[in-house]
């Protein structure tokens, strides 16, 4: 029988934070699930630990790959599952009862599902980041939806040809803005909070958020021209008001 559910972690050179998550997911509750698991031909022993998992990994593959988001198309396409969700190396559930809590979510009648984040570092859990349970243009052009707590319907990667990998650290935020302005798809939000995101990743780094900053912009001016637009000129307005 296909599961409904699969949960896709990536991985490279990582070994620590995979077992984590790997750990999560074999505690919930839900066992509707299958997990796949792609690592980027690591050095460090994760390969050795995905095979000492394998009897509760339904697909693994330890390859070179071409970046996060080549790695996350490689997972999706690896799924047979209407769901999936990306529970990437070092992210863990915020519970082992999280999936259950969440399961009335995937329904028919929608494409993204998505519940709250918990952001961590090092130094543990620091925060509960919300997202809107209806979204909207204003919050979407300055925020974006944790991969880690979406349920994606397998079939909308399918026809947006995966993540673009033009994009190299903002391809998941250009996809949920193509899915939202211009599919027009049936997005779901609740506040249950489904998983801890851990924040030392690379798009975290803060060398990083000028190259985020300016992969979103591109991205909002694709997809949401009108919103960009107006958000473009509001803040230079703002700026020349105060002197800059």
């Amino acid at each position: 029988m296909m599961a409904k559910l699969a949960i896709i972690t990536i991985c490279r050179n990582d070994r620590e934070g995979l077992q984590r998550t790997i750990q999560s997911v074999q505690a919930q509750t839900f066992r509707d699930l299958a997990h796949i698991v792609v690592d980027g031909a690591s050095s460090d022993g994760s390969r050795e630990l995905i095979e000492a998992n394998a009897e509760h990994i339904e697909r693994w593959v330890s390859e070179p790959d071409q970046g996060i988001y080549d790695a996350q198309n490689k997972g999706w396409r690896m799924a047979d599952t209407p769901f999936v969700l990306f529970l990437n190396s070092g992210d863990v559930f915020a519970g082992n009862d999280v999936l259950d809590r969440a399961r009335h979510l995937m329904t028919d009648d929608v494409d993204i599902a998505y519940g709250d984040t918990q952001l961590s570092n090092r130094n543990g859990t620091y925060r509960v980041k919300r997202h809107p349970v209806h979204m909207n243009s204003a919050w979407l052009m300055k925020e974006v939806v944790g991969h880690s707590a979406q349920f994606i319907r397998r079939a909308l990667l399918e026809r947006a040809g995966g993540y673009d990998t033009r994009y190299h650290i903002a391809a998941d935020y250009a996809f949920f803005a193509w899915a939202f302005w211009q599919e027009r798809s049936r997005v779901r939000g609740s506040h249950i909070v489904i998983s801890t995101f851990d924040t030392e990743g690379l798009s975290s780094h803060p060398e990083q958020k000028q190259r985020v900053a300016k992969e979103r912009k591109a991205i909002q001016a694709r997809f949401a021209p009108r919103f960009w637009f107006m958000a473009y000129h509001a803040y230079a307005a703002f700026n020349r008001s105060i002197g800059r």
